[in-house]
């Protein structure tokens, strides 16, 4: 069987480097660092022959990817000047790079690696993984898992490469793809092992998007709670990091919605974890961050009826005479109008920067037209009041896809052209005029220093029902809306311009959130993956529990992320990952 090349486009977003990440060459010839406390680079003598790489090939079905970035054609003795003129034109594209098997969706960690604006700085895998298996069986993940330990490679997990925090990539690892695994079986009455949950379930293998899983359950009459982006995995970071989404109001996190995971274990174990069986690891793979404690194979979560939907959009901008000031009285009252949203199970997501306001979409579901008006109406009053021109529409939708697939824009988000941060906002925030107004003043200093937002409306604090113990941040129990921001990133900016833009990020934009809203913390999956504060930020008060399970069923380190559980054990020098000293 022969030796195949991922020859796509790989997917990347920004590209700085803080002090922490450090921007590295690769080497074409290995540093002399201790193999015993550091994994094996490229360069080393202790590197698979390749004969070794070919008998491994072999042994998981001619399934190995070697590596070739997608930029390639952009450089030397490669270059096309039609083909890397389709990679610049595609580039910010997140389809363009989901189905490669070595893709970077954050710039942070594609560390410019084979650019394809900047020829000058040369072709090299970089940050890029060397490898990539195409997973079919739970077999193959086993068998990558022994010749990583074997020989001494860092190990990667990865689905589409939606990830901003570096989890899905590393230099000269070895990765475990798991972007076909597409098998779902839905349950008209499952009953769970611990016998809480008897009803309808469906059974996601560890490839499932959240495209395919709203297309599958419409068919059957049903809704699972997934995300906003379509081709993000629902299985992979998206569950394990807890997971909001549209729903979560009125059902709470996709964590909290599941049932059962198989999962393989990094000492080589195909196992099940429910709350009867294992229920430590499920309840760490519930919320407590992905690729961090197994290899999930698949996850069995709740399905609910389908529901009819309302729909709206709004925006509005700055004009001759609307003033910067009377705009953002404007995004104010939006602001004031989410409080009754959630209260009624709603959700919005508003996208701005100073001078331009777009909610796409705002949903409310199972309620009339009166209910949706009462909401918003106050809200259209105020900015009309206020002399805003704008642009409003709403709509009825008989199901969750059809409205999902209508209100969310495509692309949702563009990749490689921004930094990432976010933080959650406390419900106590809209308690009072006065620290109201200390939420308005905080975010409007973001943005009128250039940062763009991601205002999401989403409350899943589970009034009236039970919450789950699981791994989920505590502090989402009491969250009125996830806060991402994002500063924008030149393709052919300096290594130092990168530096000083994450580090005003890091430094300036989170901290001030973090005085806004001092007692949340953030979604570990949209985050900062700079912050300092990160172990009680991403994962609060569950931390310690974590870090004891990771021990348990991770207790090489096998599967790493820099703000992973048990991250700091690690350091990277040079691209090397090494043990902490």
């Amino acid at each position: 069987m022969s030796l195949h090349s991922n020859s796509r486009p790989p997917i990347a977003l920004l590209t700085p480097l803080l002090a922490a990440f450090i921007l590295f060459p690769v080497f074409s010839t290995a540093t002399a660092i201790p193999s015993s406390t550091c994994k094996t680079i490229i360069g080393d003598k202790e590197w698979p022959t390749s004969e070794a790489w070919a008998a491994f090939n072999s042994s998981v079905g001619g399934q190995l990817i070697k590596t070739v970035p997608l930029a390639t054609v952009c450089h030397g003795s490669a270059f096309d000047a039609d083909a890397c003129a389709n990679v610049q034109a595609n580039w910010h594209d997140p389809e363009f790079h989901e189905s490669s098997s070595s893709s970077i969706m954050s710039a942070v960690f594609s560390n410019r690696s084979c650019d394809p604006f900047n020829p000058s700085l040369g072709c090299n895998l970089g940050t890029y993984v060397a490898y990539s298996v195409d997973v079919s069986k739970p077999s193959d993940v086993i068998t990558s898992i022994n010749f990583a330990k074997a020989n001494n490679l860092r190990f990667v997990v990865r689905n589409t490469g939606h990830d901003y925090m570096g989890k899905s990539t590393g230099h000269s690892a070895l990765a475990v793809w798991m972007h076909n695994i597409k098998s779902t079986t839905w349950m008209a009455s499952y009953e769970s092992p611990s016998c809480s949950y008897k009803g309808p379930a469906v059974k996601l293998g560890a490839g499932v998007t959240i495209e395919q899983v709203n297309q599958e359950a419409v068919d059957r009459g049903y809704v699972v709670i997934t995300g906003d982006c379509p081709s993000v995995g629902v299985v992979g970071g998206y569950i394990q990091g807890g997971g909001a989404g549209p729903l979560s109001t009125i059902h709470g996190m996709a964590a909290d919605n599941v049932l059962a995971f198989e999962v393989i274990t990094t000492d080589g174990r195909f196992v099940n974890a429910t709350a009867t069986e294992n229920s430590d690891l499920f309840w760490a793979l519930s919320g407590g961050g992905g690729g961090t404690y197994g290899i999930v194979w698949s996850a069995t979560v709740k399905a609910f009826p389908d529901t009819p939907v309302l729909g709206a959009t709004l925006s509005f901008s700055t004009a001759p005479n609307v003033s910067v000031d009377t705009w953002w009285e404007g995004v104010n009252a939006y602001r004031t109008m989410t409080a009754s949203l959630t209260e009624n199970g709603g959700y919005s997501l508003a996208v701005y920067t100073t001078g331009s306001f777009s909610m796409m979409p705002l949903m409310l579901f199972n309620s009339t037209t009166h209910q949706l008006n009462s909401i918003v109406q106050p809200m259209l009053d105020t900015i009309s009041a206020l002399g805003i021109p704008f642009s409003y529409n709403q709509a009825s939708f008989k199901n969750y896809f059809d409205a999902h697939a209508t209100l969310f824009p495509l692309p949702l988000f563009a990749v490689q052209n921004t930094i990432v941060g976010g933080r959650l906002l406390s419900r106590s925030l809209w308690d009072s005029p006065k620290t109201f107004a200390t939420l308005n003043e905080g975010i409007r200093s973001l943005v009128d220093n250039r940062v763009g937002a991601y205002d999401i409306t989403v409350a899943p604090s589970l009034r009236g029902k039970e919450v789950p113990d699981n791994a989920v941040l505590p502090q989402w129990r009491t969250t009125q809306a996830e806060f991402a921001f994002f500063l924008p990133w030149n393709d052919t900016g300096t290594h130092e311009q990168y530096l000083q833009q994450q580090k005003t990020l890091t430094d300036v934009f989170t901290q001030t959130m973090k005085k806004v809203s001092p007692n949340s913390g953030a979604y570990l999956n949209e985050a900062d993956a700079f912050d300092p504060d990160w172990k009680i930020d991403f994962y609060g008060s569950n931390y310690d529990r974590l870090l004891q399970l990771k021990n348990k069923y991770d207790p090489t380190g096998l599967l790493y992320g820099s703000t992973a559980v048990g991250g700091d054990q690690w350091v990277e020098i040079g691209g090397r990952l090494c043990r902490a000293t």
